[in-house]
């Protein structure tokens, strides 16, 4: 099935991976809620349902009295992964601006984020809130997923040492060498910049321009740059 067939649906959704495979796609509270309550689907209409691994199936709404069904009205269509996949590294910025990036990101097309914990990082998660606070930015990813009708969800890796990963990753810094195809793992630093050890444990350091951007804008800039080296 054509791909852009999930453009044009009423809504799209994210299930448990066996709930694809029934006579009836099964939701969760929480979604039947958001389809019924929020969304206010009717009849007859049109949702695009996945399991975030790359399957999905077009299905028709059938409302009965406080209940949401999804019956499919298409085979399951297994949608092939991303041969280079495209991961993002980057330093928490303060703030609503970390979740303004991980929603914007995942639109574009990340496939993976690294949150970082920079030498100069002013944001940094203490470990009995991490668990939380991951499971709230995969909400934010997964809805980010849903908006822009994805079929891969976003993995979100829990904050790292910079200077222990930053070996397999490019980082943008003014003065590096142009972006190029072959740069799938790229990393943004903290407004104060890398350090000179977090640039030394660098793969190497590529150039955005000659303007110095916030974190997120770095961030979304380098990832759309990345996505569109697929096209």
């Amino acid at each position: 099935m054509d791909p852009t067939a999930l453009r044009s649906t009423s809504a799209h959704v994210i299930v448990e991976p066996d709930a694809l495979d029934g006579a009836e796609v099964v939701l969760d509270s929480d979604t039947e809620h958001h389809l019924r309550r929020v969304v206010r689907l009717r009849d007859g209409e049109t949702v695009s349902a996945t399991d975030g691994g790359g399957r999905w199936r077009l299905t028709t709404v059938r409302t009965g009295g406080s209940t949401v069904v999804l019956e499919p009205t298409s085979e399951v269509v297994v949608a092939e992964p991303r041969t280079h996949p495209v991961t993002l590294a980057v330093a928490m910025p303060k703030g609503d601006r970390l979740d303004w990036l991980v929603q914007k990101v995942t639109e574009i097309g990340v496939d993976r984020i690294v949150l970082l914990h920079a030498e100069r990082s002013v944001v940094r998660w203490k470990p009995d809130k991490a668990a939380t606070q991951l499971a709230r930015l995969q909400r934010i990813a997964d809805e980010a997923c849903r908006q822009s009708r994805r079929v891969w969800r976003v993995a979100i890796d829990a904050p790292v040492g910079a200077v222990d990963v930053l070996d397999r990753f490019v980082v943008a810094e003014p003065g590096g060498r142009r972006l190029g195809p072959e740069d799938r793992m790229v990393a943004v630093g903290p407004e104060g910049g890398w350090s000179r050890a977090e640039l030394d444990a660098s793969r190497d350091t590529v150039t955005l321009g000659a303007n110095i951007l916030r974190t997120e804008t770095a961030a979304v800039a380098l990832s759309a740059l990345c996505v569109a080296f697929d096209r």
